[in-house]
């Protein structure tokens, strides 16, 4: 394919090496504009690392969704069970228990989570089976089974016995007495985020509905979708037929100030890091002037010869347009290498006590990828137009006086 004219001559230019400043000033608008990729890259790919870790953790956890109700008398509903089936959306769902309260061993004493299921049933949420790391899963009798961190402030192990009290127990002419309940440690499981291995205790549903006091209710219906990242819209949906008092909660829902606050940051880091690729383009126009007062007497005599303005436009625009392409892509590149090896080799640690994730993992998305390319494209196209305009306007007469 041929080149116009304005290109070859807009290359030559470029890649000129007769003039060592200008072919200096051409390297670092170049670096400039690929460092700025690169960055931009790197960090939105750790933003969405970041979250996607922490959804995958959060969904291994927590509840899909969750049906709730409205006053305490909530007792397992097949009339609710009978809904839930119509929805292919819904893959399984479990009544389960969730309350409050207080496990000892000798003198030491540790607020937890009870969370009473369906020990068969559980294996297609939670899926303890799968997380121990001691012990069998066992939640038959009084067995209970523990997060690793709350097993190690307890000092406990398998079979150890433990006292399980809860905080509002029967009363007595002395007043409200806690009730205790012996139980026995026949598991150990690491379910990847500090805050629910130390407070974390598992057990059969049947136990814990016996041990809160709460006859056949239950505290709500857990649900397993087929896809969790479309919790809210299967939300709205089940909502048509489920209406109050029951209520229901995606983990989206009770995770939204989590990562809204993450969006926000995500799209300020985007921003901020957007100004080195601003900042560079200042190079580009610098590079653009420079060149043109370089090559007066030559955009003269192409004036002379019978080309326009836009034709000189075009010549020096394009040079500002080739820096962003070259830019660009090897930024883009660079970008992507340093995601790839960051990734696989799982170079950033993190402390899971404060981030929830033992390590940082790092997501492309190609469409800000293609965003970003597009936006230093046209950042370059901006910066150009100014100088190639000026270049354009020199006088034919005034040039060839002197020269």
């Amino acid at each position: 394919m041929k080149l116009p004219l304005y290109i070859k001559i807009s290359l030559r230019y470029l890649f000129s090496v007769k003039s060592n400043l200008l072919s200096f000033m051409t390297i670092v608008s170049i670096i400039g504009i690929t460092l700025g990729v690169a960055a931009l890259i790197v960090t939105l790919s750790v933003m969405n690392g970041f979250m996607f870790g922490l959804k995958s953790k959060l969904l291994e956890t927590a509840p899909q969704i969750m049906i709730l109700k409205a006053d305490e008398n909530f007792t397992t509903s097949e009339d609710v069970f009978n809904k839930l089936k119509k929805y292919p959306e819904v893959l399984d769902y479990q009544p389960f228990v969730y309350n409050q309260a207080i496990l000892s061993k000798d003198s030491q004493v540790v607020p937890v989570y009870v969370r009473g299921v369906d020990p068969q049933k559980d294996l297609n949420f939670m899926n303890l089976k799968n997380k121990l790391i001691l012990g069998e899963y066992n939640l038959s009798d009084n067995c209970v089974i523990l997060g690793k961190d709350l097993a190690f402030m307890l000092s406990a192990t398998v079979n150890d016995q433990l006292n399980l009290l809860s905080p509002v127990g029967r009363k007595t002419p002395l007043g409200y007495l806690p009730k205790i309940k012996p139980v026995r440690v026949c598991g150990i499981v690491d379910l990847g985020i500090y805050e629910y291995n130390s407070t974390f205790v598992a057990t059969n549903i049947k136990f814990a509905q016996e041990f809160f006091d709460m006859k056949d209710n239950i505290t709500g219906i857990q649900l397993k979708l087929r896809d969790p990242f479309k919790a809210d819209v299967v939300k709205e949906k089940l909502e048509k037929d489920i209406q109050y008092p029951y209520v229901l909660k995606s983990w989206m829902d009770m995770n939204k100030s989590l990562f809204q606050a993450l969006q926000l940051e995500k799209f300020a880091m985007f921003l901020v890091i957007t100004l080195i690729v601003v900042v560079a383009s200042f190079n580009i126009a610098s590079l653009i002037s420079t060149k043109s007062r370089e090559k007066r007497k030559e955009i003269a005599i192409l004036r002379t010869l019978g080309a326009d303005r836009s034709f000189i436009t075009k010549v020096f625009l394009f040079q500002g347009i080739f820096i962003g392409i070259i830019g660009s892509f090897i930024g883009t590149v660079l970008g992507l290498a340093i995601v790839f090896i960051g990734d696989t080799y799982k170079v950033v640690k993190l402390n899971p006590e404060v981030y929830l994730i033992d390590h940082l993992p790092l997501k492309i998305s190609s469409l800000e990828v293609f965003i970003i390319f597009m936006a230093s494209m046209f950042i370059c196209f901006v910066s150009s137009i100014f100088p190639a305009i000026t270049a354009s306007k020199e006088s034919i007469s005034e040039v060839l006086r002197y020269e």
